[in-house]
Order: C-alpha cells, then sequence, then structure tokens
C-alpha cells in the first residue's frame, strides 16, 4: 500500500564543486610550434569563426567539446590557468603576459583548442612565458668625418680610408591582432541578443532528482544489508550486500541507480491521482560476487541510502543542450488548453524558484523533448471574496480553475508570466524540469506551456 506524500522541506547533501582558479604551477609540457600549415588554418577559424564546436562531451566535472590535457602530465615550473565564466584569452594574456595583444602565444600554446573564440570553463590552458621585447629604437648615430685630404685612398698613399657600417635594421613594431569576441559560460540567459548554446543542468540535477511513472514496478534486485549490520542510514563509501549475484548474471563493475519510492502525488488542482513519485538517491558499484548476492560499493549518494532501497541499472544521461528563448513578462497571453500543469516539487516542496527541479503533468505524448523551454504562468484567480467558499480555495491558480468551472472564464483578464523552465527528461505522461529564471515565487498547480 502506498502512502500519500505529506513531507515538505528540502535540502541536498550533494552540492556542486567549487572550482577555485587561481594561477598555479605545476607539471606542464611546453607546446609544439605550430607547421605552416597549422599556423594558416588557426589564422583562418580566427578570421571567421564558426558555431560552438560540436559535440559537447563530460571531462572531469565540466562540459567541453575538446580534450584537455592532464595537467598532470606537463614539465614542472611551467604555469596553468583553468578557465572561469567570463575569461577571454584577450583579458588573460593582458593578465599574465601584461599585454592583451599578446593572446595568440597562448592560443598557440594550448593546440587542443580548434578555435579561439570558443574557450570553455574548467579547460586548462598553458600559460607560455613572456616574450623578451627589444626596445624599437632608431639607427645610430652617424659620425660625420672630416674630408680626405687630396690624394687620400689613391694607390701608393698610406693614409686609411676611414669606412662607413650600415646601421642593423631596427626591430618591427608588434602589429596589434584583433582581440577575440568574449566568451562567456555556457549558460540560459535571458539576453537572446546572443547566441548561447550548453548544458543547462549539472549531474546533482540530473541524477538526485525525481520523475513520475505511472505505475511503478519493483524491479527485483535491491540492497539485502550492508557489511556494518548495525548501520541502516548508508553513504558514499559504504559497502553493501545486494539480493542477486551470479544467479541473476551479475557482473563485478556493474553499476546501479539507488532508486527511493516516495508514494503517490495527486494533482494539486483537480486532486486526482497522476502516479508514483521515485527519487534517484545514489549510485553503486558491484566490487564481488556470489553465487546469490553481490558485495557493491557505494559511489555516489543524493541522500541517505537505506537497506531495502530497490536498484536499476545505471544510465548516462546526456545534460540537456537549450539555447535562450525570449522571454516577456508582460503583453503576452498563453493558450491554457495546451498548457500543464507543475505537479510535484522535489521532497514535495511547494514553494519554488529558480534552480528548483520540478515534474510536470505533460510528456512525450505531447511532444515534449529534453532540452524544450517552457514558460511558466499563473491565471488570474479574481478577488478574494471573504465569507464566501473562497476563503478555502488556497491560490490564484485554484481560484481560476473554479472561476472556469463556473463559466466565468479567467481569461478576460492578464495572465501573470512567472518564468521559465527546461525539460531534463520526458516519460509518457509527464517530465522532469529544472526552473530556469523566476520573477517571482512558483508554488505547486502553477502552469506551464511550450508556446
Amino acid at each position: 500500500m502506498h502512502t500519500s506524500r505529506t513531507t515538505s522541506g528540502f535540502f541536498k547533501l550533494a552540492t556542486a564543486a567549487t572550482l577555485l582558479v587561481v594561477p598555479l604551477t605545476i607539471s606542464f609540457g611546453a607546446a609544439d610550434e605550430p607547421t605552416g600549415t597549422e599556423e594558416t588554418k588557426r589564422r583562418a577559424v580566427q578570421d571567421q569563426s564558426g558555431p560552438p564546436p560540436k559535440p559537447l562531451k563530460l571531462v572531469g566535472d565540466h562540459w567541453t567539446p575538446y580534450t584537455p590535457p592532464d595537467p598532470e602530465g606537463f614539465a614542472a615550473g611551467s604555469t596553468v590557468h583553468l578557465i572561469v565564466p567570463g575569461d577571454t584569452l584577450w583579458a588573460l594574456a593582458g593578465r599574465y603576459l601584461e599585454d592583451p595583444f599578446l593572446w595568440p602565444l597562448i592560443w598557440d600554446a594550448n593546440q587542443y583548442i580548434t578555435d579561439s573564440h570558443w574557450i570553455y570553463p574548467g579547460d586548462p590552458l598553458l600559460i607560455p612565458g613572456k616574450p623578451t621585447v627589444v626596445a624599437e629604437t632608431g639607427p645610430p648615430a652617424v659620425q660625420l668625418l672630416e674630408p680626405l685630404p687630396p690624394g687620400a685612398g689613391q694607390p701608393g698613399t698610406t693614409e686609411q680610408v676611414p669606412t662607413f657600417t650600415p646601421p642593423a635594421e631596427p626591430p618591427q613594431a608588434f602589429e596589434p591582432v584583433p582581440a577575440p569576441p568574449r566568451v562567456e559560460a555556457p549558460r540560459l540567459a535571458e539576453d537572446t541578443s546572443a547566441s548561447v548554446l550548453g548544458p543547462v543542468a549539472d549531474d546533482v540535477d540530473i541524477y538526485c532528482s525525481s520523475y513520475i511513472v505511472d505505475e511503478y514496478v519493483p524491479p527485483g534486485l535491491m540492497i539485502g544489508d550492508s557489511e556494518d549490520g548495525a548501520k541502516r542510514v548508508l553513504g558514499e563509501g559504504d559497502v553493501v550486500f545486494l539480493n542477486h549475484g551470479l544467479d541473476a548474471r551479475l557482473a563485478a563493475g556493474d553499476e546501479f541507480t539507488v532508486l527511493a519510492r516516495e508514494g503517490i502525488v495527486t494533482h494539486p488542482i483537480f486532486d486526482e491521482v497522476v502516479g508514483e513519485s521515485v527519487r534517484m538517491v545514489g549510485r553503486l558499484r558491484v566490487i564481488a560476487l556470489q553465487e546469490s548476492s553481490a558485495t557493491a560499493m557505494i559511489v555516489q549518494s543524493c541522500d541517505a541510502v537505506s537497506v531495502g532501497m530497490d536498484l536499476v541499472p545505471f544510465q548516462e544521461i546526456a545534460a540537456p543542450i537549450a539555447t535562450p528563448v525570449e522571454f516577456r513578462q508582460y503583453g503576452v497571453q498563453l493558450d491554457t488548453g495546451s498548457a500543464g500543469y507543475i505537479v510535484d516539487g522535489l521532497m514535495g516542496r511547494e514553494s519554488l524558484a529558480e534552480g528548483d527541479i520540478v515534474n510536470i503533468d505533460l510528456g512525450a505524448d505531447r511532444g515534449l523533448r529534453p532540452g524544450d523551454v517552457l514558460t511558466v504562468f499563473r491565471e488570474w484567480g479574481g478577488s478574494m471574496e471573504f465569507a464566501t467558499d473562497d476563503m478555502y480555495v488556497t491560490g490564484q491558480q485554484a481560484r481560476a480553475e473554479r472561476r472556469r468551472q463556473e463559466q466565468n472564464a479567467p481569461e478576460n483578464y492578464a495572465q501573470t508570466i512567472l518564468g521559465q523552465m527546461v525539460i531534463l527528461r520526458t516519460w509518457p505522461h509527464t517530465a522532469t524540469g529544472k526552473i530556469i529564471l523566476s520573477t517571482r515565487e512558483i508554488t505547486l498547480g502553477d502552469r506551464v506551456s511550450a508556446e
């Protein structure tokens, strides 16, 4: 028997790592000088940059289309900078080489970057040493010679004719190189004047979220017990025993997602069953096998893992890539006939804002795909009428639905545009998304539209 969800409040045990980037001296190797052909290609890229390199892939703890080198493999004594949001080769050249026009030297030292217009936070940059600059000077002063006496320099004379050595050519002035365009961190921004393309969610958003299924079917594989029999609240690094092993064709190295059943989800407006909520709370890896059991280690935990939780095979989930969508807070009227509702928040949370994970009652059957950007809005529910049944109807959207049923359509007044969300995963009738923009508090029951 399943219980309805009543839990409120929310917290994350796993937080995104904050990367402190400072110039540091570690092992690096000097980059090879580019050949003439390579240099020609790279200059051509500089002159006309194309779209962002594809595809993006997860390297360590960040996303990049390149294959950056491992800093541990470089020779001692070199300097490295880890790219952070807002960095440009132009600014870094000014910082490290004391001249922004020397940015091509940094590009040349990092051959894995194929387009100087696109650099990605988390990638390492080898910083070359400052070049030795010869001061620009004019030709040396010419000493005027006294006129030669008559006959000097002619055959038979012993006087030497002074000779003049032409001065060496002065060093050529360094030709200014146009600065590359500023590269912002990949993120979904309100400013749609620039085409920004990048992941809109991190591992915590994707692998520590909940989702709604029509009907939950236990997979049969679960955590049978812990190595420390007295320990019931488990986390990363703990060793557990599974209830199947060789008999279920498990193999060493297999990874499984740990699931926590959260109960039946009812619609916040219509009070009907939407489905059952399942939350991903961690991941474990099989390290040893027995005939009818297996030993595994928890390698990731988003929340408390406990004995008896179900296990399903771990699947790599790609972070959705999204482009900016214009956001207008006023002067917008969305079609309510095709719009859906926010029906669930992580851990039962009801007050929502930017960065929160939510579930909606629209899914793949309505054409939604990961990366789609939806508008979050609320219909006008009318003024509160005290000493009436309105006192028992919570929220503008709930009152709007009531007026719709009473043929007093709320479309007569402007809708309140609350923000935007992006779809992370879809199921037949539901979808999981992340709120990426909120202008005010969002609540369960607020509406979403793909318009």
